[in-house]
């Protein structure tokens, strides 16, 4: 009886010891390493390292971060025997959300036949606990091992409870680490972790895999009409549209600004790809209005696809070709989707010889400015539109069409937007000094194309400044600068008050291949201008087809009405100049006129031209 006291005290003594112990877990954790700010994984990993080591009756302890989107769940964090193998199917998994919504630790014996299997399975356990933490949004199940057959009961289940918090605090900094604080939605990091994982389960139940990129088209412009709030809150109203669209087990992610990552799992044929995508852009397009006071603004999307494990590549090359898939879909005209083929991957590999070419011929000078005459119709020369020439020592000239595609690209369109602006300058500055006028007595007007990149550049006008204060015997009226549809469709608010401060300072403005957009009318309407330029496709096939020639007509009669010029570019033939005298007054440019020439070429020319015209009048 004596010797049945004395263990008691004992025993009493060694559990407060090992409930302290385990009390001390928490303590360790919470200190030092909340204030530099934990990481998730840093807070469960200590606690799963800390309770092995705090009892030896503890054989191991892991936590399970439940995803909805997973085919398998395995521990994340984990310390003791037998964990690191755990594997739990879906079906398995069910379990741990039923504990997740209950809120109540629940505890298993060995010999308990309702034991799941995959907690028996290699692991040399009498007790095992699963107490649950997070929040909906964000849960998961702490797994806690016993040697010892109702240990659990002996130091109190509560005390395991208490680690609740602590998986509260880690998964709130796991969410908003993997998370869009926006949107809520996963962000690139978590969205490559189920890329990856989704690849494995494609590939293992020989099942198709979309990975696409999706981009707002003029989602800028809700920005600068609506301001940023209201951007924010479209990007939100995006988020729940797409994600009310998607099938389960599909996956959303927001990857920065206004670009969206998409996983389409479980994909039997590429037809069925493809309904989704054409859904997906439906979707879009009738939730698209902005919310803005001005109407007619609506967003639609551009989206780039790859299918794995056709497309058979590692997670950042897949994202790299549903990218290249996006730019072709931006290219072909926007609100479509594209799906990535070979063609693509080489297309950027000449984009990228191409951009380099030109690059270094800009850096040794080899990018020169040829000039092609404008005349009015059996009338006087008026002026000339700079056009770019890339010149190669031993094979000659290059024409834009060869590196048409790097002349909008970031940086380089800048640069070489600069370049064209000050040797027309240089030119144009040149040939005033030398005398070269129209008949009338006015300058020579020169024309500039201007990329959108460019002309939405910052830097443009303090560059337009600069040169004008670079080159004072240049009447600021012979400049013109001309712009294609592209720039305003990136941003009509920016570009019309840069075009209003061209304007003031004296330049000229043309609309540039007019006809080719659903957009023109809203040009001639939104945009400041003084030349519209009929684009040279329907003017060369305004001779044999009725609809160009009704075009060309049109444009030609509202630009009259509106007092602007009008230019007809790609004027090859007489039969063409015939045709275009019956619709008065206009300007033409092209081969019937004359070729593209050298700058000093030009004043010779329109000399010879004057006295041929004069001679024949």
């Amino acid at each position: 009886m004596d010797d049945e006291r004395a263990r008691a005290p004992s025993k009493d003594r060694t559990t407060e010891a090992e409930r302290l112990a385990i009390l001390e877990v928490l303590t360790d954790v919470l200190a030092p390493p909340l204030a530099a700010g934990p990481r998730a994984g840093q807070i469960l990993q200590r606690i799963c390292t800390g309770l092995v080591a705090a009892s030896p009756a503890i054989g191991f302890a892991y936590y399970v971060v439940l995803d909805e989107h997973a085919h398998e769940l395995r521990p994340e964090f984990s310390a003791g025997v037998g964990a690191p193998d755990t594997r739990i199917t879906r079906g398995q998994a069910a379990l741990l959300w039923v504990i997740a919504r209950e809120r109540r630790a629940r505890l298993y014996r060995a010999d308990d036949p309702l034991m799941p299997t995959w907690l028996q399975s290699g692991q040399d356990a009498s007790d095992v606990v699963l107490f649950p933490f997070g929040a909906p949004s964000a849960q998961g199940i702490g797994v806690v091992g016993a040697r010892e057959p109702g240990f659990f009961a002996r130091v109190g289940l509560e005390l395991f409870s208490a680690f609740t918090s602590l998986g509260d605090l880690a998964l709130t900094l796991r969410a908003l680490a993997l998370r869009d604080p926006l949107t809520g939605l996963p962000n690139r990091a978590l969205f490559l972790d189920r890329l990856i994982h989704a690849c494995a389960h494609a590939r293992r139940l020989e099942r198709l895999l979309g990975v696409a990129l999706l981009d707002l088209d003029g989602f800028k412009l809700v920005n600068d009409r609506d301001g940023h709030a209201a951007g924010d809150a479209f990007l939100q109203r995006v988020g729940r549209v797409i994600q009310s669209s998607l099938r389960p087990g599909d996956t959303l992610a927001r990857i920065g600004g206004d670009e969206f990552a998409l996983l389409f799992a479980d994909i039997s044929c590429l037809s069925d790809l493809e309904v989704l995508c054409e859904r997906l852009l439906k979707v879009l397009r009738e939730a698209g209005l902005a919310p803005s006071a001005a109407p007619g603004l609506a967003i639609t999307g551009s989206l780039g696809v790859t299918v794995f494990p056709l497309d058979d590549s590692d997670a950042d090359t897949l994202m790299r070709h549903a990218d290249l898939a996006l730019y072709a879909a931006k290219a072909g005209g926007r609100d479509q989707y594209r799906v990535h083929s070979v063609e693509f991957e080489e297309a950027a590999h000449r984009g990228l010889e191409i951009r380099e070419m030109v690059r270094v011929a800009l850096g040794e000078n080899r990018m020169i400015l040829y000039y092609q005459p404008i005349v009015r119709i059996d009338g006087p020369v008026v002026g000339a539109e700079a056009l770019l020439r890339l010149c190669r020592e031993e094979r000659g000239l290059l024409a834009p069409q060869a590196f048409a595609g790097v002349l909008d690209c970031g940086a380089l369109a800048c640069a070489l937007g600069r370049h064209v602006l000050e040797t027309a300058a240089a030119h144009a500055e040149r040939w005033m000094v030398s005398g070269l006028r129209t008949p009338e007595g006015l300058p020579l007007r020169v024309s500039i194309n201007v990329s959108a990149a460019y002309l939405l550049d910052p830097s443009f006008l303090g560059d337009i400044r600069a040169t004008l204060a670079r080159h004072p015997g240049l009447a600021v009226s012979a400049l013109e600068i001309e712009i294609t549809e592209s720039a305003p469709l990136r941003d009509l608010g920016n570009v019309h008050q840069t075009l209003r401060a061209c304007l003031a300072l004296g330049l000229r403005v043309a609309l540039d291949d007019f006809g080719t957009g659903s957009a023109s009318l809203t040009y001639l309407q939104k945009l400041p201008a003084h030349t519209l330029k009929i684009d040279q496709s329907f003017v060369r096939g305004m001779a044999h087809d009725a609809k160009d020639y009704a075009i060309v007509s049109a444009v030609a009669h509202a630009g009259h009405l509106l007092g602007l010029e009008i230019v007809a570019e790609g004027v090859e033939t007489d039969r063409h100049l015939e045709i275009l005298r019956g619709l008065g007054g206009l300007c033409v440019q092209g081969y019937a006129i004359a070729r593209p020439m050298p700058a000093d070429h030009l004043p010779r020319w329109c000399r010879m031209y004057e006295r041929r015209r004069g001679a024949h009048s």
